[in-house]
């Protein structure tokens, strides 16, 4: 599943019309490390994957199989053991997994957020008894992040409607709730607001903190907050709901996914807007949609990816 991902995702991100690196002459010449730099990890793992399928590796996992056998070099061979690669060819591949191995570890400690959420006792000391009354919080704060651009402050904050305290890492709630505020002169000033609620067959839902997302992606000035939340069944995560929500120049646009274990219960919905936010941001969000799969958190209809290139609204197997 990991490969697939990493192939898919190197096509998906493809899209933006940026020149990706082949290895095609990783046999005869070292790699320019520093050509390196502006490749993302996925593509890094093609490009070493590439190497081994120019001498004609045989795939055991048929996602590469199905990406290299298109070009007319990929002449695999009866038996992989008797491969022999040049000291270029080796030395390119320590290369590409020393740099993949750099990214891998930048990418787990990396936070979602330059913006820390406030801490409980700061979120207990702003939001006091009264100040929630006055502000419509009904359900317990979940997180509070305090972010700043060029239009102003403002406190992002997620509830969730608690029905039995979290055991052992899983949530219980009824319903959850986002609402942005910005803060002017002590006057606080609701810009926008979501809310949903589990559904009867479903256990419980919230906000999945390690997808959330409060940046400038674009780098206009702007924060653009990508809030994701989900649900579980019966088959906990496989048969759960997941949206992806983009507030975006003051429009919130939106994936809806429906997890399920059969082929004909999986599918999503995508915000035609989706399809014209700047490259930079789609492909963050679809980096998320990769991560989840990859964490069991989702499972995609087959050739996502293509369809969503194709621009689709309604994706299903």
């Amino acid at each position: 599943m990991k490969f697939y991902l990493y192939i898919i995702l190197f096509f998906t991100f493809s899209l933006s019309g940026q020149n990706k690196l082949d290895c095609s002459k990783c046999s005869s010449e070292i790699i320019d490390e520093n050509k390196l730099k502006k490749e993302d990890i996925f593509s890094l793992k093609l490009l070493k994957n590439e190497i081994y399928a120019r001498k004609g590796y045989v795939f055991s996992n048929p996602e590469y199989s199905d990406v290299f056998k298109k070009f007319n070099w990929y002449n695999p061979v009866n038996d992989n053991k008797s491969i022999v690669y040049s000291d270029i060819e080796l030395k390119n591949i320590a290369i590409l997994n020393r740099r993949i191995n750099e990214i891998s570890e930048f990418l787990e400690k990396e936070r979602n957020s330059k913006y820390k959420a406030f801490s409980p006792e700061k979120i207990n000391q702003i939001f006091t008894k009264e100040k929630r009354k006055e502000l419509g919080i009904n359900f317990s704060i979940w997180k509070v992040y305090n972010y700043k651009d060029k239009t102003g402050e403002y406190y992002l904050v997620l509830t969730e409607d608690k029905f039995k305290e979290p055991v052992e890492g899983n949530n219980f709630n009824n319903a959850v709730r986002a609402l942005n505020f910005k803060i002017e002169n002590e006057h606080w000033t609701k810009t926008f607001e979501t809310n949903d609620f589990k559904e009867s067959h479903e256990q419980s839902i919230w906000f999945w903190s390690r997808y959330i997302y409060v940046e400038d992606f674009d780098h206009d000035g702007i924060i653009d907050p990508i809030i994701i939340y989900g649900t579980s069944g019966l088959n906990l995560y496989d048969d759960g709901r997941i949206k992806i929500l983009l507030y975006y120049k003051g429009k919130k646009i939106g994936i809806r996914i429906q997890n399920g274990i059969l082929d004909d219960e999986r599918n999503f919905n995508v915000d035609a807007d989706f399809y014209n936010l700047p490259k930079i941001i789609q492909e963050k969000i679809v980096a998320q949609m990769y991560l989840m799969v990859e964490n069991n958190h989702s499972i995609l209809p087959y050739g996502w990816q293509k369809k969503m290139a194709k621009k689709m609204t309604f994706i299903a197997e």
